[in-house]
């Protein structure tokens, strides 16, 4: 990818707008009260975050392209064990960090895949059932599975280039101050590992679709989960992540069917996308 300095420019220009624009975000050890409302919406769903039927039905079928993305753009990376592709534990020996995991449905099945997965929330209620799942549900993961109630900006302290990958899926368009959030983010990843995100893009489509439509006539997601000036632009999150030295290697459009409960990958970024991008190497960001 070429950088011209113009680009660069608008680069840090638009990540001093967005952190003078925010407060302090999900990712903060000081809790805005916006932070704290939308850690309460999602814990009052904790009883039945892992009910297939339920509330969090999306979020479970998202399961399918979301798992194959980041296994498969992990290997493309050429950082798996070659005598690991191809098999059922693929991700052995890959350390992984999921920023906002809810109450595991992510978490739980990268650790399938072999790796050892540290899932973060600041929900004590999703936390708590995490941890309920995995001992009682998922037992023979216990040994890959670690979860912890604290932010991103606390956890880099002790992580620092810890982790060959992370995931931030489904939690953009909850925060406030991304470019905090990401920062943090990056800071917990090794040189040469990758970010993974999902998330809805600012559109007039997402917004009826997903949010009017969704949780307004379908019941689909409960009322009030997403708000239009928390969504973002994927070109957006790729100039926030160019300044902190992570190419975008791959962005994908993805929308869901409410009536099948299924997702699949699409050409246009217009309702939902995933976006993976590297953190360079010292030499590369010379």
């Amino acid at each position: 990818m070429i950088r011209n300095l113009s680009f660069l420019k608008r680069s840090n220009l638009l990540a001093r707008k967005f952190s003078l624009d925010a407060g302090a975000g999900t990712g903060s050890t000081q809790q805005t009260s916006e932070t704290i409302r939308e850690v309460k919406h999602h814990e009052n769903l904790a009883a039945n975050w892992w009910n297939k039927k339920g509330p969090m039905a999306a979020l479970h079928a998202l399961n399918e392209i979301r798992v194959p993305l980041i296994r498969d753009g992990i290997v493309a990376r050429g950082n798996v064990n070659s005598r690991y592709i191809n098999t059922t534990k693929v991700l052995s020996g890959q350390c992984i960090l999921e920023v906002g995991c809810g109450a595991g449905l992510l978490t739980e099945q990268l650790a399938r895949l072999g790796a050892q997965v540290t899932g973060i929330d600041l929900g004590e209620e999703l936390i708590k059932t995490a941890k309920e799942h995995l001992s009682n549900c998922s037992a023979e993961l216990c040994d890959r599975v670690q979860y912890k109630m604290e932010p991103i900006d606390q956890h880099v302290k002790a992580n620092f280039e810890r982790y060959d990958a992370l995931v931030v899926s489904e939690v953009l368009e909850h925060v406030d101050d991304k470019v905090a959030l990401l920062s943090a983010c990056v800071k917990t990843l090794k040189p040469g590992g990758s970010i993974f995100i999902t998330t809805m893009n600012k559109t007039v489509p997402m917004w009826i679709g997903g949010v009017v439509v969704g949780e307004y006539i379908l019941n689909i997601a409960p009322k009030g989960t997403h708000h239009w000036d928390k969504m973002i632009a994927p070109l957006d999150v790729q100039r926030i992540l160019d300044t902190m030295n992570c190419q975008t290697v791959l962005v994908n459009g993805s929308t869901y069917d409410f009536c099948r409960n299924t997702w699949r990958w699409i050409n246009s970024t217009q309702l939902c996308y995933a976006l993976q991008a590297v953190k360079q190497m010292p030499s590369e960001c010379s």
